[in-house]
């Protein structure tokens, strides 16, 4: 795979690109599937974005990150010479790209961990993004609810819904585990322990309706779980 010139076709050029509209087109279905309502209230809702449903765009993302990840390995691989090259000459000069590697290494870390272990503000970015997901009453800021996005939506309008500024009027199953603590005065540390006692998956930023369907059980039943003393 060398590169060519004189007019002919230069393979280099074209992973380099490759790789650039991929990451782009990525990034931007990305962003469309993480204000995505769930599945359910993007199928009664049939919600669209520009005429295409929540599946087309995972679809769409999904392909697009098969092939980014293609481009970018055949990229590392026509410029490796380089690479290993330039990481030979900063080694010779000293501590800096150590020191650059560890940064980095550490800021991937801190971010991956505090995902997974649900830890502020990682926590709080998943938080809004399933409040904004699921909730069905109120009106935000700029606009409506899910609630009233779906009446438009069935008189054929298509648009993003903005989040609701409270909880109150959302149904049970639409409130994160830590929205409906919070309503009931619950411990959320303690609903968390008792609730994985018995075997449900459960973080606080899953929706009661994804904790229940998660065991195949109806919402009511994590009400009374929670509740009895």
């Amino acid at each position: 795979m060398s590169e060519k010139t004189n007019g002919q076709f230069n393979y280099r050029a074209f992973v380099s690109v490759l790789s650039g509209l991929t990451f782009a087109a990525m990034a931007a279905t990305g962003l469309v599937m993480f204000f995505a309502p769930s599945c359910r209230i993007a199928r009664d809702t049939s919600w669209t974005v520009w005429g295409y449903g929540k599946e087309q765009w995972t679809a769409v993302h999904v392909w697009f990150s098969i092939v980014f990840v293609i481009a970018s390995a055949f990229h590392i691989y026509m410029n490796w010479a380089v690479l290993v090259n330039y990481f030979k000459t900063k080694l010779h000069q000293g501590f800096a790209l150590r020191t650059e590697w560890i940064a980095a290494l550490a800021i991937c870390g801190v971010i991956g961990l505090g995902t997974i272990y649900d830890v502020a503000p990682f926590s709080s970015l998943v938080a809004w993004k399933d409040t904004f997901k699921h909730s069905e009453g109120g009106t935000g800021a700029g606009g409506q609810g899910w609630r009233g996005g779906r009446a438009a939506l069935q008189q054929g309008q298509s648009y993003f819904a903005s989040p609701a500024s409270s909880t109150a009027g959302v149904g049970m199953g639409q409130k994160t585990l830590r929205q409906f603590c919070t309503d009931e005065g619950i411990e959320l540390s303690s609903a968390i322990s008792r609730l994985q006692s018995q075997g449900f998956t459960v973080r606080q930023t899953t929706t009661m309706r994804e904790i229940a369907d998660s065991a195949g059980v109806h919402p009511s039943k994590l009400r009374s779980l929670l509740q009895t003393r």
